[in-house]
């Protein structure tokens, strides 16, 4: 239409419905005009937005393609690279600072709970702050072997565990501080439960990682947490007890933590899965996930005195010299098989339901077989973490 046109258009309008109205009419008609172009970049905006992010989590997940065939990429923790640690803090001196022990091993069934429980009983006697034992395993075995009452730890029906609001970032480090869930027999050990929750809780943050903008690093949540000062003074130590799996809860464990300790059994399939676990944490230490997690070293769980397991303890050690051996490694010493053992006794299994064993198994038989073992362990930990 010619600008002539237009003219004539605007004086028939004011001619037929007068001028101030007509004036009205094009002020909507310009501002409606406004309105859908602006909503329509928006949406243009979001689409692209949308686009990158979903584009980016395919490449994040994504095999990769080499000569030798398609092979798996580095993993969604790993996809940003290089890594940013926390701004809102000195991420190394909050570090070396923090006293945060990560119980973990990428295998089930070692007695990675039994030695948690067992490290905050000891704890619990002998340093002078109370002890934060963390549950991030969604079978709350920690949290159950702990409380003996069932009921003063399951969540209410309707509300989350207290594990599912941690890693999800909705607690304050006064709410952690402040924890009221205590160890049967020992007000002095705190416990942030988990139930079954945690497992979908895990699976959002991690789909939101996929495809959210990354402005706010969830890798560093619980650490952002855990390294303040309001709960770095609250605690003499907080022991973590991992999955056996590598989960959100576990990856946000491991960035938070400043000391591992590895629990095993000594048979051939667990041994195995040590070295495993031992590369790939340190590929995330490489990567600045965890750049200054120290090894404590690997512990023996569940030992059978009626057992010669000196050949399995030989091709351990032997491993751990160089673990980082295998493809992808360096070679180089990582950790080492501590001399401490943890034996296999049917006090677990008596006092299983009543608290912690070391808490509740009394003064009877066999009771310094297993008191014993756990104090070395402590004294070791004590030691290497300087608490």
């Amino acid at each position: 239409m010619r600008l002539g046109s237009l003219f004539d258009l605007w004086d028939a309008l004011g001619s037929l419905v007068g001028k101030h109205v007509a004036q009205v009419i094009l002020l909507v008609i310009v501002g409606l005009v406004a309105y859908i172009l602006r909503q329509t970049w928006k949406l243009i905006s979001w689409m692209i937005a949308y686009y990158r992010r979903l584009s980016r989590a395919r490449r994040d997940v994504g095999r990769v393609v080499t000569p030798m065939g398609p092979r798996e990429g580095k993993g969604l923790w790993l996809a940003d690279s290089p890594i940013s640690l926390p701004r809102s803090y000195d991420y190394p001196t909050a570090v070396d600072a923090s006293r945060i022990l990560i119980v973990a091993n990428a295998k089930g069934g070692v007695g990675k709970t039994t030695v948690c429980t067992s490290l905050a009983a000891r704890f619990s006697e002998i340093l002078p702050k109370p002890i934060l034992l963390i549950d991030l395993d969604f079978q709350a075995s920690a949290s159950s072997m702990s409380i003996a009452n069932k009921k003063d730890w399951l969540p209410p029906e309707g509300v989350d565990s207290r594990a599912t609001y941690l890693i999800s970032g909705d607690l304050k480090p006064t709410d952690v501080a402040g924890e009221t869930q205590h160890a049967t027999g020992a007000t002095s050990i705190k416990i942030v439960t988990s139930y079954y929750d945690l497992a979908q809780a895990e699976n959002r943050i991690m789909i939101d990682w996929l495809l959210s903008d990354r402005k706010t690093d969830i890798r560093f949540t619980l650490a952002e947490l855990l390294h303040s000062n309001v709960v770095r003074n609250a605690f003499s130590v907080i022991i973590i007890d991992c999955p056996p799996r590598l989960t959100t809860a576990a990856i946000q464990a491991l960035a938070a933590g400043t000391h591992l300790l590895i629990p095993t059994r000594l048979e051939e399939p667990s041994t195995e899965a040590v070295i495993t676990f031992v590369q790939q944490v340190e590929t995330f230490r490489r990567a600045g996930l965890c750049p200054y997690i120290k090894h404590i070293g690997v512990v023996a769980t569940m030992v059978d005195a009626n057992q010669n397991p000196e050949g399995v303890k030989l091709r351990l050690k032997d491993a751990l010299k160089n673990p980082l051996e295998a493809p992808g490694g360096g070679g180089g010493d990582v950790t080492q098989l501590l001399d401490c053992e943890i034996p296999q006794s049917a006090k677990f299994r008596e006092t299983s339901g009543k608290g912690i064993t070391y808490l509740v198994m009394g003064q009877g038989s066999g009771t310094e077989r297993v008191r014993t073992p756990i104090q070395a362990l402590a004294e070791r930990v004590k030691k290497e973490m300087k608490l």
